[in-house]
């Protein structure tokens, strides 16, 4: 029942669960100078919640047969398992949220891993702890399989920072594993370290990575890791500091704020950005929820890099193309790097369109202009959205994005309102210098929406006044 994952320790080939049983730090053990603690001082429970028992856990013991034969485990149900973090426990809100959002999905098994014995401080030693909490976990799958006939394909653990790195090790020691989500896994102790202590895509049949504190480690944030770790990684916001966040702290204050205030205050503040990742997976389970068409999803595109991403260069995904983050990605076939923007709302989610102005050869130069746009759709209006302040040249262009908590659907109308002044220091005083005149303004979204080219005679944008557009065309020649 070992993994067909290898590792090299003492020149001879080691399946990684033989490893697992010993004390050391030989390679590829490297990533910590401290031994893992017993069981008994890490304490780890697994707690299992059902529809049965919502708020009340049954602690399921690998090494007592009776507690798996009496609980309210059905294999024929999926089985999440939820793994927390540093300085966390099994009570953390995240835990107990995505718990009950997961219930209220279907009929299933949820199992929460308890570690809080091993997860506190010094970090190291925390580090050193996840292989341990691995093998007890992979051990309760393998008691699993033997008492209740579970079949580990249908078996999805989600493991938040350490959490996935436990999860990775669960998963190298459960040959068929399903899926293993990892929230913003742990960078420090990690990053740049062999596969074999970290999550990677053979931990698991499908192994998918949200990354929302994906920034360099050195003294201050860049809690997540920051290079791809699985068969598909999500980069929402590029994946570095989140909307919304502006708390990061090193794990040196949070030592500080520890010894100060204590864990249960502690956990709350490691990183804002650090724990998005818990709020956006468990958001993802309450849009699943919903039955309609238009409900929002974390809809995630291919691009080269996030800053493409932001200039419009990677539009009109299709649901084959371009996979949902979070509990749906599986439902794509995809595999790499995607990104998406999210706002900092508690339901994170939003439609995301573009809009490009073209300004006409023949306009005259101005001295500076807010440029302002409101779309309207098949499903309803935007507000205004900022496109441009300050100098435009005849033949400049100008993009925006904007993220908008509703669906609109294909746009069908464009207005456009210029407001003129002198410079940015004299606003107050709007005088217009002279009039911009559009050639035509492009609309575009990242979902499956056609992109439409807004265009008509005499579009020239007179002060106090908003130019409507409802003339739109396919092609972009169409409008020259």
């Amino acid at each position: 029942m070992y993994s067909s994952k290898a590792l090299r320790v003492e020149n001879r080939k080691v399946p990684v669960c033989t490893v697992l049983k010993h004390s050391s730090l030989d390679p590829p053990f490297t990533n910590t100078f401290l031994l893992p603690q017993s069981p008994a001082e890490i304490g780890t429970t697994f707690e299992l919640y059902t529809r049965d028992n919502r708020t009340a856990a049954q602690v399921l013991n690998s090494q007592n047969r009776s507690t798996i034969e009496n609980s309210n485990f059905d294999p024929t149900n999926l089985t999440k398992i939820i793994i927390h973090g540093f300085l966390q426990r099994g009570s953390v809100e995240f835990v107990v949220d995505m718990k009950n959002a997961l219930l209220d999905k279907a009929t299933m098994n949820v199992i929460v891993v308890a570690w809080e014995g091993g997860a506190q401080f010094p970090y190291n030693q925390a580090v050193a702890n996840t292989r341990v909490v691995g093998a007890q976990t992979a051990l309760l799958l393998h008691r699993l399989v033997e008492v209740k006939s579970l079949e580990l394909s249908t078996v999805h653990i989600i493991g938040h920072s350490l959490g996935a790195h436990v999860a990775g090790y669960a998963g190298a020691c459960s040959p068929g594993l399903g899926r293993i989500t990892g929230l913003d896994p742990a960078q420090p102790n990690y990053h740049n370290y062999s596969t074999a202590v970290r999550l990677d895509p053979s931990d698991a049949h499908f192994v998918d990575v949200i990354h929302t504190d994906a920034r360099p480690y050195e003294t201050v944030g860049g809690y997540g890791i920051i290079e791809p770790i699985g068969d598909i990684d999500f980069y929402p916001n590029g994946g570095r500091e989140q909307p919304g966040c502006d708390d990061e702290t090193s794990y040196l204050g949070t030592l500080g704020y520890f010894l100060s205030h204590g864990l249960s205050q502690t956990e709350q503040s490691i990183s804002c950005s650090h724990e998005r990742s818990t709020k956006f997976f468990t958001a993802s389970i309450r849009h699943s929820l919903s039955q309609h068409g238009s409900q929002c999803r974390f809809r995630a595109v291919p691009c080269l890099s996030y800053e493409s991403f932001l200039r419009g260069e990677c539009l009109n995904c299709l649901p084959d193309i371009c996979p949902i983050m979070g509990l749906e990605a599986p439902n794509s076939r995809s595999r790499g790097v995607y990104y998406l923007t999210t706002t900092s709302t508690p339901n994170f989610c939003g439609f995301q369109y573009f809009v490009t102005l073209y300004v006409s050869n023949s306009s005259h130069m101005i001295a500076n202009a807010d440029l302002e746009v409101t779309l309207t759709g098949e499903q309803g209006s935007t507000g205004r959205i900022n496109v441009h302040s300050g100098a435009i040249d005849p033949g400049s262009s100008f993009m925006t994005k904007d993220l908008i908590s509703n669906d609109i659907g294909n746009a069908t109308e464009v207005k456009v309102r210029a407001i003129y002044y002198n410079n940015n220091v004299f606003r107050l005083f709007r005088t217009i210098q002279h009039e911009v005149t559009l050639c035509k303004v492009k609309v575009d979204s990242v979902a499956g929406f056609t992109t439409r080219f807004f265009c008509g005679p005499n579009m020239v944008l007179h002060a106090g006044q908003e130019l409507t557009i409802t003339s739109y065309h396919l092609q972009e020649e169409d409008c020259e």
